[in-house]
């Protein structure tokens, strides 16, 4: 009884290549199954059993077109708002597992990070921090939320100068994570950080507007993905964006990018936690 109904290997891997073929015609998301993932893999279940057939090697160069769940990681300057926006992320969309790197970094070192960069400089701090994103990145199968701190773009050179990490955005990077630059005026990141003792200072020579004004094209480079946050509630041309709706902006474009259907609710889109 239990071979009843089974189609032979031959015959299944056909069928696969047959229906794969036929929905790259049909439109360019139907390389993905019902749920919005490529159609790479089919599992199944027989007598408790699971069944995984690969299809062609023929069909592998559509494999990274949209294949499943990834790791989404916000960056930006100090006190942009990646913090708020994860915490709506994740309050919306339950999948999602949050790490916040600074804790994780505080957790590594058993010591606040005023009093690592106190007791060890800035270079070690930097070197630690690649540490966690290497670990971060690499904690859970996708559906992992990174939120990044403000530095995670920046090295140091042989000099002590900040140049641009290379190793910490792949690392963050790594199987295919998602990098979104939220983006906020520098006036704006300046109220927002004001008394702030938490957080050193980055420089004794340099301002917290030159530092921005150095990394800004260092988050635009890491970034797959912008969302320009705007300057002030009393701004026509950038008229401030809140947060709820950031929220929902990386929402809508990492679904899309990974081919990720949303939690099965209505008016997700009106995200308000």
């Amino acid at each position: 009884g239990r071979e009843r109904g089974r189609l032979s290997g031959a015959r299944l891997k056909v069928m696969m290549m047959l229906s794969s073929v036929s929905a790259l015609c049909a439109s360019p998301r139907a390389s993905r199954d019902g749920r919005g993932r490529e159609r790479g893999r089919t599992r199944g279940y027989r007598g408790g059993v699971r069944a995984s057939i690969e299809v062609e090697d023929a069909m592998r160069p559509f494999a990274d077109v949209n294949d499943g769940p990834k790791n989404l990681i916000l960056i930006g300057g100090r006190g942009c708002g990646k913090s708020s926006v994860c915490r709506r992320i994740q309050a919306f969309d339950k999948r999602f597992k949050t790490f916040v790197l600074d804790d994780l970094i505080v957790y590594e070192a058993g010591m606040s990070i005023p009093a690592i960069v106190e007791a060890h400089g800035w270079r070690y701090f930097r070197d630690l921090e690649y540490k966690v994103c290497q670990k971060a990145a690499s904690a859970f199968d996708g559906w992992t939320l990174i939120d990044a701190g403000g530095g995670v773009v920046v090295d140091l050179d042989e000099n002590g100068n900040e140049m641009y990490s290379e190793r910490k955005v792949e690392a963050l990077k790594a199987n295919g994570g998602k990098v979104v630059f939220l983006d906020r005026d520098i006036e704006y990141l300046c109220r927002r950080i004001a008394g702030d003792s938490n957080r050193p200072d980055l420089s004794a020579t340099a301002s917290f507007t030159e530092i921005m004004e150095r990394r800004h094209p260092w988050y635009s480079r890491a970034a797959d993905f912008i969302i320009d946050g705007g300057r002030s509630a009393d701004d026509n041309e950038r008229p401030l964006m809140k947060k709820k709706r950031i929220a929902s902006r990386v929402l809508r474009w990492y679904y899309d990018v990974v081919g990720e259907d949303p939690p099965p609710l209505d008016g997700w889109f009106d995200l308000d936690v």
